[in-house]
């Protein structure tokens, strides 16, 4: 053993020969709760107090452990607790003066500052030595550097503690928060969470520091020295591998290397970040974004097991995340359908109200022509509002399941939008705004199903009258490129709001309540648009500086370039001379006794000879003897169903097959796969327009 250090004034008093402090050692090692481990980093110190003359002695090592150049002398008592932190020196002292009394041992942890800044755990343990008469004559023990024990016991309660705040946290915000501000300062001095977004960008949804005042700079830092998304280190690095990042140690170098702006590299050494981890968000094999650790004023430097226990918070946290952002979906999808509801009953009363109230008029009209014809009117409007409502729904059904099917052929976008102009124009004037288009001084053909994007931007255009105050203004410009055709559709209206731009295309999404509003809407508009035009292999955009400030909505469109040979001549249309359409005998089969007389009259009316049935058993008896060219049959009956109907008209013997076409509200694709299946020649859903009934006197 090397000579020990004394104090200035051991020429007065000799030490404690080391003999004796070797026995005040074993002798603490047999009295202490357990055997001291001897593995801790910074070794083990050994250490003598002489009572009587209050002189100290160290053995090698005890400067380590107080961070002292070697060869520093022993500190008196009072140098020595300047050492000890202020908020562990009095139970320090307590538990002195409990092994100076009957106890005669000491064990006790406390932290002491060396004169760099850093803060390491000490163990002491002590055994005094008494002179026969029981006075006290020396303390002596060993100190341990305890400070990896003590940050472990530290991380796991602080995992513990986070683990179980977590589970009980189910806003998104305040889980982002809570996640940050847990690992201050227990684990870090700061901590951030950055998030990815749905448009690839990241951002920095929570940040602290052990200072409240330090967390904004966090913020401010990120926004002003955003990330480079090419590092191959860093916050990038982290989400592209999926794999937590540890930096032990922090120094200029690497400042200096990791960025080119000067006024960043001051701020950061301002800072004195000494140590970091990147660990990645990860949950359901999806990386959602970084949670950052950097150490500063505590000096500490992470290894490999701290890179394991952030990882392991990482994890958790992303789980609280997800299951945050679950909870907020579902929130959000129970509140949207509560609206949709609710809207959906005002959007089906709108239309209903003027149908009673024109049934009341008829009945009251008596003979006067004029009024029924207007009241009529009034009433095919309204059930074709209905009808509207009714296959938009269905529409965004199939496109969901992936059922519905696009009829495309060769058309023309400049038609396409000009129908669409025309089915929404008594929106656009019935509010008295200025509508403006433009087109383009080149081709615009495409293949495309004409009816599903004249839907397309009749919905769009409606939307824009919707939302656009009275004398408002209304621009569409079709516009051809190289390879898209594209077509905006502006208005100076309400505007959206920067939160609502990338939700307007989600399903049942409503700008507004219905309350706030003139007009309603079932929130499935520009949920049908999108999934039309994607279907058509283009994409749809929405643009709005805010609100109040109008809209914009863009579609992009394939082109098709389309040329006629040279000298091809164009062909000419040729009208054929119009003949009278020869009689059908039709057969109507409804259990809705109004139903059927009312599609019966229609069918009169166009000089069809049509008979009634009420049954299945009715409709295969008539069509025996009625022998009908056409037979419209609804599906649900009283005794069975038109399927079974269908299947028994197709068996029958001596009589010629009619057309059988399938009347029903059902209108999914397994439904005309079962009438089709059943022998239906067509498959119609209810109600049928009027127009297509007289299709049938033509055919």
């Amino acid at each position: 053993m090397s000579r020990p250090h004394d104090l200035s004034l051991a020429d007065r008093a000799p030490a404690m020969p080391p003999l004796d402090a070797a026995a005040a050692l074993a002798e603490t090692l047999r009295q202490s709760e357990d055997r001291l481990p001897l593995g801790y980093s910074g070794g083990m110190g050994i250490w003598q107090v002489d009572l009587d003359t209050r002189l100290s002695t160290w053995w090698p090592a005890m400067e380590q452990l107080h961070g002292l150049p070697p060869g520093t002398p022993p500190l008196d008592e009072q140098r020595y607790f300047e050492l000890v932190h202020p908020e562990d020196r009095d139970r320090v002292r307590s538990e002195i003066e409990k092994a100076l009394g009957p106890a005669g041992w000491h064990r006790v942890e406390y932290r002491v500052i060396w004169p760099d800044g850093n803060v390491r755990w000490l163990e002491s343990r002590g055994v005094v030595r008494r002179a026969p008469d029981g006075r006290a004559l020396s303390m002596a023990g060993v100190c341990l550097d305890v400070t990896r024990r003590k940050q472990a016991e530290s991380d796991l309660r602080f995992l513990a503690q986070a683990s179980a705040e977590l589970a009980g946290v189910a806003d998104h915000q305040t889980t982002l928060d809570r996640i940050a501000r847990l690992a201050v300062p227990h684990f870090a001095d700061w901590c951030a969470v950055d998030l990815l977004q749905p448009d690839g960008s990241l951002r920095r949804v929570a940040a602290a520091h052990a200072d409240p005042t330090k967390s904004p700079l966090a913020h401010e830092l990120h926004r002003r020295f955003p990330p480079d998304p090419h590092s191959a280190s860093g916050t990038w690095a982290v989400l592209r591998s999926g794999q937590g990042t540890l930096v032990p140690e922090i120094d200029d170098a690497m400042l200096v290397a990791g960025t080119d702006d000067r006024e960043l590299l001051e701020i950061l050494r301002e800072l004195g970040l000494r140590s970091y981890i990147g660990a990645p968000l990860s949950a359901r094999g999806r990386t959602m974004g970084v949670l950052t650790f950097i150490t500063a004023e505590s000096r500490r430097l992470y290894g490999p097991d701290d890179l394991a226990l952030a990882e392991d918070l990482a994890r958790r946290a992303a789980v609280a995340i997800d299951n945050a952002q679950l909870l907020a979906a579902m929130k959000e999808s129970d509140r949207a359908k509560d609206v949709f509801l609710a809207t959906l009953a005002h959007e089906l009363r709108n239309p209903l109200a003027p149908i009673w109230n024109g049934l009341s008029l008829i009945r009251r009209a008596g003979g006067d022509a004029q009024r029924i014809e207007q009241v009529g009117g009034i009433i095919e409007r309204q059930v074709g509002q209905l009808s509207r409502l009714v296959d938009d729904l269905l529409d965004v059904s199939r496109i969901g399941t992936g059922k519905i099917e696009l009829k495309k052929e060769a058309t023309n976008l400049v038609h396409v939008v000009g129908a669409a102009v025309e089915i929404s124009r008594p929106h656009i004037e019935a509010a008295h705004h200025k509508l403006s288009i433009t087109f383009p001084n080149e081709p615009t053909d495409l293949v495309a199903d004409p009816a599903r994007l004249t839907q397309v931007f009749s919905n769009l255009l409606n939307n824009a009258a919707k939302y656009t105050r009275r004398g408002g203004r209304i621009e569409v410009m079709v516009e051809a490129e190289a390879e898209e055709l594209v077509v905006r559709i502006k208005d100076n209206g309400t505007g959206i709001a920067p939160e609502m731009l990338g939700k307007v295309f989600g399903l049942f999404t409503q700008v507004t309540q219905p309350s706030e509003r003139r007009q309603g809407g079932l929130g499935i508009g520009l949920s049908l648009v999108e999934g039309l035009v994607r279907l058509h292999g283009g994409r749809v955009q929405a643009f709005s500086p805010g609100l109040d400030q109008g809209s914009e909505f863009v579609v992009y469109l394939p082109r098709v370039r389309r040329e006629r040979p040279a000298g091809a001549p164009v062909p000419a249309s040729v009208a054929p001379a119009p003949t009278a359409p020869p009689a059908r005998r039709v057969l109507v089969v409804d259990d809705n006794e109004d139903a059927a007389s009312t599609v019966a009259e229609l069918l009169q009316m166009g000089g069809n000879e049509v008979d009634v049935a009420h049954d299945g058993a009715g409709a295969v008896a008539r069509t025996a003897e009625f022998r009908p060219h056409v037979v419209l049959l609804d599906i649900g009956l009283p005794d069975f169903d038109g399927y079974e109907v269908a299947r028994r008209i197709r068996r029958l013997q001596g009589v010629r097959q009619p057309v059988l076409i399938a009347l029903t509200g059902w209108g999914q694709q397994q439904d005309k796969d079962a009438a089709a299946r059943a022998g239906f020649d067509h498959h119609w859903t209810k109600p049928v327009d009027p127009a297509r009934l007289e299709e049938l006197s033509s055919r």
